[in-house]
């Protein structure tokens, strides 16, 4: 069944008029014929069953079926800080991410981003929420991750400081601390990752984000690449924690 998130607020009566974007994708894209069933989501973890009672491309209606809580939802809530970098590379990570169970995702500017100004990726926010929208929508999830606005790094980490969560940092020349260790020793259900960019951080950085309570790790004896990095250590948080 085809899923599509819609603003919360069109939940208030019982026949539904989808926005223009989404009834332009049912009619023309998917082709879908007055009858056939949908699933709409709101944004705040719940899922509607419904049937589309007319179909065109200016609007399309939606009768609304039933109402349940969304079950794609990791229990673990996953914060990402992650550096900025090529355009591909950053989208491949907040696609597969989101996938994956992502909740949060900070992008950030180090010393050895591509990127150095964050007001250089200010335009990339509404293609960014588009893919994370529809990574939400095609991964049966139950929310739409959060996408904070570009931060220099010193912010990123004060914007966490203050969290309840067990906060990680990936290093590849950390070799005293893996990140199963840390996990496995962790009952909480809030975790924030530190992803550097290609370059990696420098020591000073790794030396800030300790002052502010975060643990470097490393993930084994071999070196990944940013992105691959990004999608193993979501993975292997949600796979230990839920």
């Amino acid at each position: 069944m085809h899923r599509f998130f819609i603003p919360a607020e069109l939940f208030k009566t019982p026949e539904i008029i989808l926005p223009r974007e989404t009834s332009q994708q049912i009619s023309r894209v998917l082709r879908l014929k007055t009858g056939s069933e949908v699933l709409l989501l709101d944004d705040c973890g719940y899922e509607y069953p419904a049937r589309l009672s007319e179909v065109n491309e200016s609007h399309c209606i939606a009768s609304i079926l039933s109402k349940q809580e969304a079950q794609g939802e990791p229990l673990t809530r996953i914060t990402m800080l992650i550096g900025l970098t090529q355009r591909e590379k950053f989208e491949l990570i907040l696609q597969k991410c989101t996938e994956i169970g992502v909740t949060t995702y900070v992008p950030m500017v180090t010393t050895r981003t591509l990127i150095q100004k964050t007001s250089d990726v200010e335009d990339k926010t509404p293609r960014w929420k588009k893919i994370l929208q529809e990574a939400a929508e095609q991964s049966h999830r139950g929310r739409i991750p959060v996408l904070s606005p570009a931060l220099k790094y010193a912010d990123a980490l004060a914007r966490s400081k203050t969290e309840d969560s067990l906060k990680l940092i990936l290093w590849e020349d950390e070799a005293n601390h893996s990140i199963k260790q840390q996990l496995q020793e962790f009952t909480e259900k809030q975790v924030s990752l530190i992803i550097g960019p290609e370059g990696g951080l420098s020591a000073e950085e790794v030396e800030l984000a300790k002052a502010s309570g975060y643990i470097p790790v490393s993930l084994g004896k071999r070196i990944l690449r940013m992105e691959t990095a990004a999608i193993h250590t979501a993975g292997v948080v949600l796979y230990e924690l839920g």
